[in-house]
């Protein structure tokens, strides 16, 4: 098959693929052309191959807006020849790119699909499904949550994280039906309204959530479910549901299971962000694009406790009236007083199961 008008042949993994010569490759990215690709995503797309490799239960998985199908053919290529992988996109010249990209690297497990993926979800179920649309996720959860077989997977990213994070808080609350809030720690609360509104509309089908590994990274925020059928799992999953109530004068952050003031954040997913058994399960091969952050962000995921904020090293400063003391010395203190760890949202977060006032008093010690 000949190569795509306008395309030209780059290399990302171990996997060579056809995009457009001229194409996003930082931020967000901006439309350029009809078909879409960002060289900056390739981190997103490790990450996939990683726990692709990781998921022998996934026999079949659909790339929901494939694009030149650079995701499907290297989980294909990479991690899963087994599995039967459908790379969709509604706009034809995309479907000639993933045609080209298969022939390229005889993937003979991907089909390339030319529907709405609405349209393409009301016909076909799967294993797993990639959503990674341009912006917001919102108008496709339901279609792609119907379109799961029976303890199925979705892999579900965010870009509109600007809203998420509380800088249009309004914005989220027409999308997610969630409250947003700036805060040093609104990358995560970004992150667990996504994971909220997911579990809000898988609730309405009787069905429950598990997540698999949730993270944010450059500018958008990412998560991996897996559902659980049944009224008693859609009950057990929005029980883990709550709100989280910031002071920015005074830095006091508390959980709550409803909304106590006009600064509460949520609703949002108060349980684990990871399964651990299945991190422990991925590696960073050798073949991946990014190895090496893929490597640093595997530990630090592992790393994380459980506890659905973190403090930044910067922040504690300023609530002590000291100067930043070193993050290492930081963490020594309060680990010598109670759990801590680092956190993948921030070089200079911290997680710990101490209070906020313990927090406070120890880092004016150090």
């Amino acid at each position: 098959m000949s190569s795509p008008e306008g395309s030209v042949i780059i290399r990302e993994g171990s996997t060579e693929l056809y995009v457009p010569e001229l194409h996003s490759n930082k931020g967000p990215g901006k439309r350029i052309g009809r078909v879409f690709f960002n060289d900056q995503m390739s981190f997103n797309r490790d990450v996939s191959v990683m726990l692709l490799a990781s998921s022998p239960k996934v026999r079949t998985a659909l790339d929901a807006m494939a694009a030149t199908g650079v995701r499907a053919i290297r989980i294909a290529n990479e991690a899963r020849p087994d599995v039967h992988m459908v790379a969709n996109d509604k706009d034809a010249e995309a479907c000639a790119y993933i045609e080209a990209n298969a022939d390229l690297n005889s993937t003979g497990n991907v089909e390339a699909s030319n529907e709405d993926l609405r349209c393409l979800l009301a016909k076909r179920v799967f294993d797993y499904i990639d959503l990674d649309p341009f912006g917001t996720p919102v108008p496709f959860v339901p279609a792609v949550l119907q379109g799961l077989k029976r303890s199925g997977m979705a892999g579900i990213t965010a870009t509109d994280t600007a809203p998420l994070a509380g800088t249009y808080p309004k914005k989220c609350a027409r999308r997610y039906g969630a409250f947003s809030q700036r805060s040093p720690f609104g990358h995560e609360t970004g992150l667990r309204i996504l994971i909220g509104h997911i579990a809000r509309e898988a609730a309405k089908e009787d069905k429950g959530l598990d997540t698999v590994l949730s993270y944010y990274a450059d500018h958008y925020m990412r998560t991996f479910v897996r559902m659980r059928e049944g009224g008693a799992e859609a009950d057990r999953t929005l029980e883990r549901l709550g709100f989280i109530d910031y002071d920015p004068g005074t830095g006091c952050r508390t959980v709550s299971p409803e909304r106590s003031s006009a600064r509460s954040i949520g609703p949002l997913w108060l349980g684990p962000l990871h399964d651990h058994e299945t991190l422990d399960s991925m590696r960073a091969g050798e073949g991946l694009h990014r190895r090496s952050r893929c490597e640093k962000y595997l530990e630090l995921w592992r790393g994380e406790l459980e506890v659905p904020f973190f403090y930044d090293n910067d922040e504690l400063a300023s609530l002590s009236r000291t100067s930043p003391r070193p993050l290492g010395a930081v963490l020594e203190a309060l680990g010598a007083c109670g759990r801590v760890s680092r956190t993948h949202f921030s070089p200079t977060g911290i997680r710990t199961e101490l209070s906020y006032r313990e927090v406070l008093d120890i880092y004016k010690t150090i």
